[in-house]
């Protein structure tokens, strides 16, 4: 939901060459360092086109590529990163260009719901199986009115562990632990053909030994990695646990540890009575309780057909991927310890992620293109850094230099050799080009408008003051001064000719023009 009364809209407005589709981001921290991991997609496939996104901490595009069917867009510590396209995992290397391709052996079939690139150079991924099964003793198919068939065609879950060389080391088969009613059989439908276990998140537990998600068994199972017998089962069916204070989760996705030793996870939940959140969750081994220490629904009522993520962030917070959100519209929202919201974002179109994830720091560097800016009387020129085979603008115009208006929110894309697309930070030149050489504006947390100006012109600060404002005729003298100690101030011009004239704000000098 919207709070427009309280909270201040940035609405990204793409054209022309910048493919991102819309959105809304609400109370971002517009110094905030660190980049959102996404892949914004429609909801009605995987196989669909969708954006592989990178966005900065300020909520806006640093990079962006078209990849069709994509899932798990992420860096890794090793300045990798990987995704997923048309079933497949994908590598890609700091430049993001397609370096290597992970898929099951053994004739399983690759699962894109969760890839693990682990310390030693392992790669730990899900996978599935089809098993002919006898379904005819079960009556819960098509709301309970007919058994399965004879002859029904199962997938079932597969965990593997490759080498770095691709070489099977260990592997895992669902089908080989569990009976067929651990799933739940109110998602029976077809009788022919049925998605059993849907595993969703693979982890490496700080043990060595392997977490594993069911979706359709509403489950979480800790897997012994040596003797490859189940150690716990938290939810569903076999369920180990007394949750102490929770009635549990449903259809959850991503299982994750913390250091601190609870776990993660997030609840799609289910209409009416049960509405999606990220939970941790603390796990007494001796007494077998789990103990919900801190959950945030979206609120509630809405619930997450499909999809979604939880991370807990470096500072505490946490950032809440909400998947296919029903019936309400968001992609991700960050909470502080308390629950309370810090930010959101949303696209127009309900484009939705398949997980959320954001990096303090990359293991690369982030060459986005940078813009520098000079100004002549009321003309502003930006020019983008060189070295770039090609450049496009924001307002759809081509080559490395521009002209804008001094208020103008202005970006520039250039290519990179994978396909995708690097995006500068958004440039206002009124806020950053600097004046007659002298003080760059960019020195102030500063804005000046409307420029050229009529009979006033406002100031605006990014802090409060003390400070001295003088304006000055083009000849240096003082024809007006004030203190101020607010964040805003506006200053009166009406007994002033048209002409140029300069704003001292304490050491920086800005360039005004004033209009009939």
């Amino acid at each position: 939901m919207r709070h427009p009364l309280t909270t201040v809209l940035f609405l990204i407005t793409i054209t022309l060459q910048a493919q991102v589709p819309p959105y809304v981001t609400e109370d971002f921290p517009t110094d905030e360092q660190g980049y959102y991991f996404i892949n914004a997609s429609a909801s009605n496939g995987m196989m669909m086109p969708s954006n592989v996104l990178v966005l900065d901490g300020a909520g806006h595009v640093a990079f962006r590529r078209t990849m069709p069917g994509s899932m798990n867009f992420r860096a890794w510590p090793d300045g990798r990163m990987s995704c997923t396209s048309m079933g497949r995992n994908i590598i890609l290397d700091s430049t993001f260009a397609i370096v290597d391709t992970v898929i099951c052996v053994n004739g399983v079939t690759t699962d894109p719901h969760d890839i693990r690139l682990l310390p030693n150079g392992h790669f730990l991924l899900l996978g599935t199986e089809e098993r002919i099964m006898d379904l005819s003793a079960y009556p819960y198919f098509q709301s309970n009115n007919a058994p399965g068939s004879a002859t029904a065609l199962v997938e079932c879950g597969v965990v593997q562990e490759l080498d770095a060389a691709k070489q099977l080391v260990w592997e895992w088969h669902v089908v080989d632990h569990f009976d067929f009613l651990e799933t739940d059989t109110t998602l029976l439908s077809n009788p022919l053909q049925v998605d059993w276990s849907h595993c969703n998140a693979v982890e490496q537990d700080t043990d060595g030994n392997i977490l594993l998600s069911c979706r359709h068994f509403n489950e979480i199972i800790k897997i012994d990695r040596n003797a490859d017998t189940v150690i716990w089962h938290l939810g569903g069916v076999s369920n180990d646990f007394t949750f102490t204070n929770d009635a549990g989760f449903i259809g959850q996705h991503d299982i994750r540890r913390l250091p601190n030793g609870h776990l993660t996870l997030f609840d799609n939940g289910r209409a009416p009575a049960h509405p999606c959140r990220g939970v941790e969750y603390a796990l007494d081994l001796s007494g077998m309780t789990c103990t919900v220490v801190w959950a945030r629904a979206f609120n509630g009522t809405a619930t997450s057909r499909s999809m979604g993520s939880v991370q807990r962030l470096s500072n505490g917070n946490t950032l809440i991927g909400w998947g296919n959100l029903q019936p309400d519209n968001a992609m991700f929202s960050v909470y502080r310890p308390d629950s309370s919201r810090l930010c959101e974002l949303a696209f127009v179109d309900t484009l939705i992620t398949y997980r959320a994830l954001y990096f303090d720091d990359l293991p690369f560097m982030l060459h986005r293109p940078g813009i520098s800016c000079s100004v002549q009387d009321t003309t502003y020129t930006l020019t983008a850094d060189a070295g770039w085979s090609s450049y496009v603008w924001s307002t759809g115009a081509t080559g490395p230099g521009i002209t804008a208006g001094a208020n103008d929110t202005m970006f520039v894309e250039v290519p990179v050799s994978s396909g995708g697309w690097l995006r500068s930070a958004p440039f206002v030149p009124a806020d950053h080009c600097a004046v007659l050489g002298m003080v760059p504006a960019s020195q102030e947390a500063f804005r000046m408008f409307p420029n050229p100006a009529g009979p006033f012109v406002d100031l605006a600060f990014g802090t409060a003051g003390p400070r001295q404002i003088e304006l000055t005729d083009a000849f240096g003298r003082v024809i007006w001064n004030t203190t101020t100690i607010g964040t805003d101030l506006r200053m009166p011009l009406e007994r002033f000719p048209p002409g140029i004239y300069l704003v001292r704000v304490d050491g920086s000098v800005h360039r005004l023009v004033k209009g009939r």
